[in-house]
């Protein structure tokens, strides 16, 4: 159990909210991806809370990056079902909802952004939910992570419901956009990569 785990658990339980799928991706398409982004010249610093580059698939006109933009909403969207179906078969039977808001037909995503911390930035510290009033049809967030670190390098941190995530290649996480889900992403001693979007309604 990590320092976080013990947070607040007992009472709280906001933890199982968080729920992670292993093997997304293959650590063989994460390299891939990894590559492609390396070999942009799209990638740019434009988060003033966080020290990161990235890469926006949308703003990048080479056909390779609709395909990948093709091949990740593929993968991708079927798992906002997943992540709902899991919550379904942890509710009590007097409460399962009657039906599933992820249906892939009503949601998309807006933005696929390809993310790298390097050893020298300070990781993305600032505490944030991922959806607000300029944000209000996010319905879920997720992280798809691109390389594997080290015991807790790099994790994903949820302070209240005392729960981390450490960077597994090819591992998404998904989570509620709004509140309480605050979170951070601590500094890493090796290269970080991830993928971020949200779970969107149309």
């Amino acid at each position: 159990m990590s320092l976080y785990d013990s947070l607040w658990r007992e009472n709280h339980g906001l933890w199982e909210f968080i729920i992670s799928f292993d093997n997304v991706l293959s650590k063989s398409e994460c390299q891939k991806l990894i590559k492609f982004y390396e070999s942009s010249k799209k990638a740019s610093v434009d988060d003033h809370r966080a020290q990161y580059t990235g890469l926006q698939l949308f703003q990048d006109p080479r056909p390779e990056a609709f395909a990948w933009y093709q091949k990740l909403e593929k993968k991708l969207l079927p798992y906002a079902e997943k992540y709902e179906k899991k919550l379904v078969n942890m509710a009590h039977e007097d409460y399962k909802p009657s039906e599933i808001l992820a249906n892939t037909n009503d949601i998309c995503f807006r933005s696929l952004q390809v993310q790298h911390y390097n050893p020298e930035s300070k990781g993305y510290s600032a505490v944030h939910v991922e959806s607000g009033k300029n944000h209000c049809k996010r319905y879920l967030a997720c992280i798809l992570y691109l390389n594997t670190l080290k015991d807790d390098d790099g994790a994903t941190v949820f302070p209240l419901a005392g729960h981390w995530e450490t960077p597994k290649a090819g591992t998404l996480v998904v989570w509620p956009s709004g509140l309480p889900f605050y979170h951070k992403g601590l500094k890493s001693s090796e290269d970080k990569y991830i993928l971020t979007t949200w779970y969107e309604f149309l």
